[in-house]
């Protein structure tokens, strides 16, 4: 008896070691191959989690008046003459959150029609009309860091190129996800020491140190890289997370896509002002807060007004939204989040999940820290794996 059970544990032992093995070769592997790719997505994450921000750096400061900002339709009526070649549709970002100024984008611009997302951005002054920058995406500095975590860049060659890279980035949130597992798995202290393997050893030498600074960052950041990675797959594999999350609570199909509407063309109709469209949204989310709008593209397009109602965790872009008829100021379509079911809500908060708005300036702050994480983790990684590989190196030496 006594036998058997040695060797039931002798087996057990076995298995554990050849499984922690297994799960030390994996998360190795990964850090040598790919460990770079996730450095660069968690430094340009950081700088991305602030773009309104960074790219407002050096503009003239807004002097808060005690004037209503001005009238969108006055606003597009200045910019509208400062690119008079440009009939399509606007998308208007108010300020308020993130930004002080107004932005506003024309999607599809004929000088960078070939790339695979490259807007003109216009940023306005809301209380003069008065444009103080214009710019197309990625021509400046923080528009190129956001691409390079988006696409490495590719999307500036074109479309289908672009989007193959962005597939490309979103599936390196599979091995971010693995990664992490295996790190957790690696860090678990078999003898029940976590206060040991929480903090930094007093006093130890460098070696040590970078080691336990390596397993502490991996354990505090753990759960947003995780969070980070999940949501990152989740932008382009949609199809493969939808069928998951359907499970437990049902998703329509395309819920958060715009819907495909028209406008009744009227000829003896002149189209609706913003500030119309505005009025007739506010009407459907009372109380709401504007937050953006996008004018009809072409005589059949439709107005969008979007709103944010009390909880939502997308503030600079969210979800209550309003599609109204450009002639006749019928509402044509309502996206309500507080009609989702609890399916859909969890797709919808992914962005916020993945640049921290879920928990406001707060959840920002801490998520951009943690976008330093990938950095400290793949240099002490590194550092301890040259240090082992010197160990094995004198022990050979010494062997032959």
């Amino acid at each position: 008896m006594a036998n058997k059970l040695q060797r039931r544990h002798f087996s057990i032992l076995f298995l554990a070691k050849n499984l922690r093995k297994f799960w030390l070769n994996l998360h190795l592997m990964l850090a040598l191959s790919v460990g770079f790719v996730f450095v660069i997505f968690g430094l340009t994450g950081s700088f991305n989690i602030f773009y309104y921000e960074l790219n407002e750096l050096g503009l003239p400061a807004i002097k808060q008046s005690s004037q209503d900002l001005r009238s969108l339709d006055d606003v597009m009526q200045t910019v509208k003459a400062a690119n008079p070649q440009r009939n399509g549709g606007w998308a208007i970002v108010l300020p308020g959150y993130l930004s002080d100024y107004l932005w506003i984008e024309y999607p599809k611009p004929e000088e960078t029609q070939d790339e695979l997302f490259a807007p003109l951005e216009i940023l306005v002054n809301p209380y003069t009309s008065e444009i103080i920058d214009q710019h197309f995406w990625g021509q400046t500095l923080f528009s190129l860091i956001y691409e390079l975590h988006a696409d490495f860049m590719m999307g500036k060659i074109g479309k289908e190129v672009g989007e193959l890279a962005f597939k490309v980035v979103c599936f390196f949130g599979i091995f971010l996800f693995i990664s992490c597992l295996s790190g957790l798995y690696l860090w678990w202290p078999r003898t029940g020491k976590f206060k040991q393997a929480l903090s930094i050893k007093p006093n130890a030498s460098r070696e040590r140190y970078y080691f336990d600074l390596h397993k502490i960052t991996g354990f505090y950041s753990s759960v947003l890289l995780l969070i980070l990675a999940f949501t990152g797959f989740a932008f382009s594999y949609k199809d493969y997370v939808t069928p998951l999350v359907s499970v437990f609570s049902p998703i329509k199909k395309d819920h958060l896509k715009n819907p495909p509407l028209k406008s009744e063309v009227l000829d003896s109709v002149s189209p609706i002002s913003i500030t119309q469209a505005v009025a007739i949204a506010d009407q459907v989310f009372p109380g709401a807060e504007l937050r953006g709008v996008n004018t009809p593209d072409g005589k059949e397009g439709v107005y969008m007004v979007a709103k944010r109602q009390a909880g939502e965790a997308n503030r600079k872009r969210p979800r209550s939204k309003v599609w109204i008829d450009q002639y006749s100021g019928k509402v044509l379509a309502i996206q309500d989040p507080n009609q989702f079911t609890a399916g859909e809500t969890f797709m919808n908060i992914l962005w916020p999940l993945h640049d921290g708005q879920i928990l406001g300036l707060t959840g920002r702050i801490l998520w951009c820290l943690v976008g330093f994480a990938p950095l400290i983790l793949y240099i002490t990684g590194i550092l301890r794996w040259l240090q082992k590989r010197r160990v094995a190196d004198k022990k050979l030496a010494k062997g032959a």
